[in-house]
């Protein structure tokens, strides 16, 4: 099924190379007026949907999409160009339902998700090298990523998402800064559907370290450039996600306590004020004091950002 779905609020904006010359759609119906007549959607989001239609419809022409999950979805019809549709939905749906309702209707052993748009910071390790990019799309057998380094055609890497553990994998295509990456093994549905649900609702923290107690601290006073600070943030380890406090930040460091089980070199996504998830790994720890290194330094003026937004929530 090469129908895109995307977490996105937004209306799906035309976009050709999504579309191969073997793509199949998934169905539905269109209904105007008294008139009933099929479709098929190329692309749908939580804002509206893309669709092929064999008779055309007028510019803001009102109609009603039915879905094979049951759902009646209304809308107005902002752009129409010959065979194709933009339908914007009166109100904004939800992606998720119609996901999982996919899979259920499928025979259990052949269950499989169709590709979902959605837009997250990614780790990418290859040849030798760890850079941070952007995820375009996900299914379970790979991802499309922004890469600012350019890679080659059957390139090992492995690819963590924010949220995700590693997924190792070998580069199909290349256009410009843009790779198609296949995982091996594939991912499975049980583990992609979760990660969606939480890149579209954040659950509620797991783990709570209480803040870090005020005095000395050999780690802090010795990290050049190093700010003393008790700034709450918060953590990411694959699903699992619990606030802290910070107890000193650089451009490169980040120290903080917790009680949860961490090992040294593990992989975290620190989210501080202002700030997206960045990812740093574990490179020290006494106790339940944790130093961890980012894979990409911020910039000073991101700092800045950061310990200005935090000061500005007191």
């Amino acid at each position: 099924m090469d129908t895109v779905y995307s977490l996105s609020g937004d209306l799906p904006p035309r976009d050709r190379d999504e579309e191969g010359p073997g793509s199949t759609f998934q169905s539905g119906s269109l209904v105007i007026g008294s008139v009933r007549q099929v479709c098929l959607i190329r692309k749908i989001s939580a804002g509206g949907a893309l669709l092929h239609v064999d008779t055309p419809i007028d510019e803001g022409r009102r109609l009603e999409l039915e879905i094979g999950a049951g759902q009646q979805l209304e809308g107005v019809v902002v752009w129409a160009r010959g065979s194709e549709v933009a339908l914007k939905f009166d109100a904004p749906i939800d992606i998720l339902p119609i996901l999982a309702h996919n899979l259920v209707s499928q025979p259990g052993e052949r269950r499989r998700m169709p590709r979902v748009e959605v837009f997250c910071p990614a780790l990418l390790e290859a040849g030798g090298r760890t850079e941070l990019v952007t995820t375009r799309d996900i299914a379970q057998g790979g991802i499309k990523i922004d890469t600012p380094f350019p890679l080659q055609p059957e390139e090992k890497v492995t690819v963590t998402p924010d949220g995700l553990r590693p997924l190792e994998g070998v580069v199909r295509w290349v256009n410009g800064q843009i790779a198609g990456i296949a995982f091996s093994p594939e991912l499975a549905w049980q583990e992609l559907m979760p990660w969606l649900k939480a890149r579209r609702v954040a659950p509620e923290p797991d783990f709570y370290a209480p803040p870090s107690e005020s005095g000395a601290d050999s780690h802090g006073q010795s990290s050049e450039g190093s700010v003393q600070l008790n700034l709450p943030a918060r953590v990411r380890e694959g699903m699992r996600r619990w606030r802290i406090d910070v107890a000193t930040l650089t451009t490169r460091t980040v120290e903080f306590e917790s009680f949860a089980p961490l090992r040294m070199g593990t992989l975290l996504w620190i989210v501080l004020p202002g700030l997206e998830g960045w990812p740093a790994r574990i490179v020290a720890n006494e106790g339940y004091r944790f130093v961890c290194e980012f894979t990409q330094p911020l910039h000073p003026a991101v700092l800045e950002r950061v310990l200005a937004t935090a000061r500005s929530a007191k």
